[in-house]
């Protein structure tokens, strides 16, 4: 089956409520997932070489956090791609945003990114705090100035 284009909200740190609804019907449905992108305030981030993408030990510069739907017995799943190295969930609890208590750790790769499971969520207000430690997580990796605006690519649902 073809995926369909993503629904494209843009909102900001402190207004995600559209955002937490598509996820809630999503939720609901058992499919779908959000990549969310933040706004840089930056003429064009540095690029990276084709020879750096491809060997080279990191994600990308910009990062990008996706959530997952649960889908029959797998769990949801949050993930952040990111350009800082081994080792980000040390990171990012040295900048104030630790994974919260109740969340395991699948994966923090230096290349394939962070991988974790929240607690089942299909409230506004748990899936809001989902939404909320994502945006601080990418946020924390992100090394170039950002907006506060973001972006969010909604798939299915």
């Amino acid at each position: 089956m073809p995926v369909r284009e993503p629904v494209v909200l843009e909102f900001s740190e402190q207004h995600r409520a559209p955002v937490v609804e598509r996820m809630v019907a999503m939720a609901a449905a058992g499919t779908g997932w959000v990549n969310l992108s933040p706004g840089l305030d930056v003429d064009e981030p540095p690029p990276r070489s084709l020879l750096s993408s491809l060997v080279g030990g990191r994600g990308p510069t910009v990062p990008m956090a996706t959530w997952t739907t649960p889908q029959g017995r797998r769990p949801a799943q949050v993930g952040v791609e990111h350009g800082q190295g081994p080792r980000a969930l040390e990171v990012l609890a040295e900048r104030g945003v630790p994974l919260p208590p109740g969340w395991q750790r699948v994966q923090d790769h230096a290349k394939r990114g962070i991988v974790v499971v929240p607690p089942p969520a299909t409230t506004a207000d748990a899936l809001d705090e989902v939404l909320g430690w994502m945006l601080r997580a990418a946020g924390a990796l992100c090394p170039l100035p950002r907006t506060g605006e973001w972006r969010a690519y909604c798939y299915g649902g």
